[in-house]
């Protein structure tokens, strides 16, 4: 009786282990998933933290890079700006630098900036000036040249065709003057000079710092370049109210000299010709150092020549003659 009942125990207590055992699968499941969802959750957003971290960090990389580069434009303008030669612009790429300056915010980020833009302001003061006495000049000229006309056409009514030419060339007196600017010329002179063997050329003036074209007539043995720049030089001497006595000479003196202050000063045109005769240059060097001290200066009629005559002293193409003639003035 004990076996049965025994084995119907036993049989029981299998089932209910069994039951046991299976439940005990199932929770084992359950957090053997759990485990892997939520680390797989913790990859995921390890994952997403490390994407976030990574695109901030090259956003930030970018806008110091854009900032790095923004600093060297900055400064490389500023460096443009400091070493920049008033002298050697015109008045238009002066005020184009102040713009940027100024449109760039600049000014109180380098103090350093202050003391030059103050230089170009002053300077553009200076510039602006000289524009407004070269067009009074000009108007003067105009305006001269105008009623010359009209005092010109009165007579002319008085006056047969050939005692109007022969007024004409009395009154261009041609001996005198080997050079006109075609500009203030008119149609009757102009035929005159021509038929007196003048040649038209285009060349650059110094007074007027533009190509002209004019009459010429070439003085002596001298070319037409040396006999224009020789003209053109008087041009802009003549500009000056502070300067006296220009004079023209053909001996071994320079070719214009002319008084500032009660002391002389003198100019010599140089095409070149002088560079074959080394000798005769060197005379006339040491002439004119002995004479006038550092009071003379050569202008050149090409760019070129400034390099094999500047050695012997101050020397100047045409496109800057006015600068360097009030470099050597003190003005």
């Amino acid at each position: 009786m004990i076996a049965p009942f025994v084995s119907v125990a036993l049989l029981s207590f299998y089932e209910s282990l069994v039951r046991e055992l299976g439940i005990l699968k199932q929770q084992l499941t359950f957090l053997t998933y759990s485990i892997i969802n939520n680390y797989l959750v913790h990859i995921a957003l390890i994952f997403l933290l490390g994407t976030f971290g990574s695109y901030t960090f090259y956003r930030v990389y970018l806008k110091l890079r854009k900032k790095r580069k923004e600093l060297m434009e900055e400064r490389e303008c500023v460096d443009n700006f400091l070493r920049l030669e008033l002298s050697e612009v015109d008045y238009t790429a002066i005020k184009s630098k102040l713009s940027e300056i100024r449109n760039k915010n600049l000014i109180k980020k380098y103090p350093e900036l202050d003391y030059k833009i103050k230089e170009a302001k002053n300077y553009l003061v200076e510039l602006r000036h000289k524009n407004e006495l070269i067009n009074l000049t000009d108007k003067r000229r105009s305006i001269e040249y105008e009623i010359n006309e009209l005092r010109l056409e009165r007579e002319k009514m008085r006056r047969t065709d050939n005692q109007q030419r022969a007024y004409l060339k009395d009154r261009l007196d041609l001996e005198e003057n080997k050079v006109f600017d075609k500009s203030e010329l008119s149609e009757e002179k102009i035929k005159i000079l021509l038929e007196e063997d003048y040649k038209q050329v285009n060349e650059y003036c110094v007074a007027k710092k533009e190509i002209i074209t004019v009459l010429i007539r070439p003085t002596l043995n001298h070319s037409i370049a040396h006999t224009f720049l020789v003209w053109s030089v008087r041009r802009l001497l003549e500009e000056y109210t502070m300067i006296e006595d220009i004079l023209e000479h053909e001996t071994r003196d320079a070719d214009l000299t002319f008084e500032v202050n009660g002391k002389d000063f003198a100019i010599e045109i140089e095409t070149g010709t002088l560079l074959r005769k080394k000798k005769q240059l060197e005379e006339k060097i040491k002439f004119l150092n002995e004479r006038y001290e550092d009071r003379w200066m050569i202008v050149v009629s090409k760019r070129d020549l400034v390099k094999k005559y500047k050695k012997f002293g101050l020397c100047t193409q045409r496109k800057w003659v006015s600068e360097n003639l009030e470099k050597m003035l003190g003005i």
